[in-house]
């Protein structure tokens, strides 16, 4: 379990941090409006990681089959791990 958290934490918090570096210093030339689309796009790609590390531990260790409270201990760290990358940046 603590590989899948690792793995897809640590990606989903890299492209969270990638896609702000990237976005924040052309902010200004793209206009607010687009800025806050690009910005949400990047979070929503970021936390598609998170169903899809869930998707791994239920597929891999699971044999096809997770609960709910096994796919919450799976994602919530996910979350929490690509959160503070973003905090960070």
């Amino acid at each position: 379990m603590k590989k899948t958290i690792l793995t897809f934490g640590l990606i989903s918090g890299a492209l969270s941090s990638l896609m702000m570096v990237a976005t924040v210093p052309f902010a200004d030339r793209i206009g607010f409006d687009k800025a806050e689309v690009v910005g949400y796009t990047a979070i929503v790609l970021s936390f598609l990681l998170v169903f899809f590390g869930i998707r791994s531990y239920r597929d891999n260790a699971g044999n096809g089959q997770i609960t709910f409270t096994k796919a919450y201990a799976v994602g919530i760290p996910i979350t929490l791990i690509s959160c503070i990358f973003y905090i960070v940046t």
